[in-house]
């Protein structure tokens, strides 16, 4: 093989003109979408994350987050999901198409956005969503590269010692905890049928699998809700329960069960309760210290949501291997239906589950929040393909002008993110400039302004630049050796 012969199949980042332009621009609107959506949480605490709109909003404040709680609220995680998934498929593509190993720099990638995510996380905001899509990226590798038989080996292992120390917790004293075995075999299993479906149907096992794994969470939450609304309110079930605790070791363990209840509850109170105080009035060591703690804590809730992350990775992966994103202007009439279906069914789905509650109260309105929590989860996946079909076909129309300042946003995706971050804390943090609480219109008025200047300076840095500083250190990292920086300048 001569030299050009071999540069031709060296694996490296992929050059400006070889990029899929809309992929960018969707990254770009995605960004918006994001922000508008995490400036809620610069300005209120993220324990608060489940309990929808905050209570007491009025006049122009109360319809801001209205209408970012409808038309924005899951719709833009989802869609940056997506796109990570139309990224691997992208990578492992050229990897194939180069014939030179996927796994190395894959895996190196993987790490370095986990290291991304940890620094986010624990320096700069809470709120991280990259660790959680580090964590989907190995559950995607896991997938693509382990047979399902070896998932199976391995998941009935952790259920065999599970039932084995289940029998042995009831026979003896200080025998080992079986939950966390079962914790690790059902999610194996899982991926075992995700990982055969995906190697008997190839594109239709990822497509489905990807809906499924996203969906079937969110309807179960659903049912669930309505299952529940047919109990008792809690306060009625509490009662019932005590008259049916008609001997003294019931009664002693009704009164530990509704003790630890209240403990949980106030243990969640002061939690937010400091979380506000250390944003809005603390110390950066403080803050720092405080999203430490939650960082470690919430490990295995990032492992849950990798689960649903991966849904649309593969979901993404199959727009790209299915050649529907990679040719996105042979496939216009499916980008139609996407937007004129998509659209009117999951953004349906939100305003019904608006219209139900939008306010969760704990121990008052669970079921009910469950049922319109449940429906919007639901709607976030048809309304992101809806989104993200209007924008194809807008950039393969007329608004392509107008659309085209979001993809140099888009190319530095990952820089512009981080960057909300930083502005958005040190903005309204007090160990910044202190506006923690400002009303959740001005919130989106700041979001439209700071990604505005994000779009201006996205364009200056890419005319003189090949990468964002945050892609540049991310592809280093990714393939072994610094890439060039700067444009060539004749």
């Amino acid at each position: 093989m001569n030299q050009s012969q071999s540069m031709s199949t060296e694996f490296k980042p992929i050059a400006a003109s070889d990029r899929i332009q809309a992929l960018d621009v969707i990254r770009g609107f995605a960004l918006l979408g994001i922000f508008m959506m995490n400036v809620e949480f610069f300005n209120r605490p993220l324990g608060e994350i489940d309990l929808g709109l905050p209570t007491g909003g009025a006049g122009i404040d109360h319809w801001a987050g209205w209408f970012v709680y409808v038309f924005v609220r899951g719709k833009f995680w989802t869609m940056f999901s997506l796109l990570f998934g139309m990224g691997f498929a992208v990578m492992l593509g050229r990897a194939e198409q180069a014939g030179r190993a996927f796994v190395g720099p894959y895996v190196r990638r993987t790490l370095a956005l986990a290291v991304f995510g940890a620094l986010h996380a624990i320096f700069i905001w809470a709120g991280d969503i990259l660790f959680s899509y580090a964590m989907g990226a190995v559950v995607l590798m896991i997938v693509f590269y382990t047979r399902p038989k070896v998932l199976l080996l391995i998941a009935g292992t952790c259920l065999g010692v599970a039932a084995l120390f289940a029998v042995l917790s009831k026979v003896m004293a200080g025998s080992p905890p079986w939950q966390p075995f079962a914790i690790i075999a059902l999610p194996l299993l899982v991926l075992c049928v995700v990982d055969a479906s995906l190697r008997r149907w190839p594109l239709k096992g990822m497509r489905n699998a990807g809906l499924a794994l996203y969906l079937v969470p969110f309807l179960m939450m659903t049912v669930g809700g309505f299952e529940q609304m047919k109990q008792p309110p809690e306060p009625e079930r509490d009662r019932i329960a005590q008259v049916a605790a008609d001997t003294p070791a019931k009664q002693e363990a009704l009164t530990k069960q509704l003790k630890e209840r209240a403990e949980k509850r106030q243990e969640h109170v002061a939690a937010v309760v400091e979380d506000e105080r250390v944003m809005r009035g603390g110390t950066y060591a403080e803050a720092v210290k405080l999203r430490a703690q939650d960082f470690a804590g919430h490990m295995e809730m990032n492992l849950e949501f990798s689960i649903i992350v991966l849904g649309m990775f593969l979901l993404g992966a199959w727009f790209i291997r299915s050649g529907v994103m990679a040719h996105p202007e042979q496939h216009l009439p499916l980008f139609r239906k996407l937007a004129w279906i998509g659209l009117p069914l999951g953004l349906g789905l939100s305003l019904v589950s608006a219209g139900i509650v939008t306010t969760h109260v704990r121990g008052v309105n669970d079921s009910v929040f469950q049922i319109a929590l449940g429906l919007m989860m639901l709607g976030n996946l048809p309304a992101c393909l809806g989104y993200v079909g209007a924008l194809v076909l807008l950039w393969h129309g007329r608004a392509r002008a107008l659309l085209a300042p979001l993809a140099p946003t888009g190319r530095m995706a990952l820089t512009n993110y981080l960057s909300q971050s930083v502005i958005g804390t040190l903005f309204f943090y007090g160990y910044g400039l202190g506006h923690w609480g400002l009303g959740r219109a001005w919130q989106l008025v700041f979001v439209m302004v700071v990604f505005a200047l994000q779009i201006a300076f996205s364009h200056w840095w890419l005319a003189r630049f090949r990468y964002g500083p945050m892609e540049w250190l991310w592809r280093w990292a990714t393939y072994g050796k610094r890439p060039a920086m700067r444009l060539a300048t004749s």
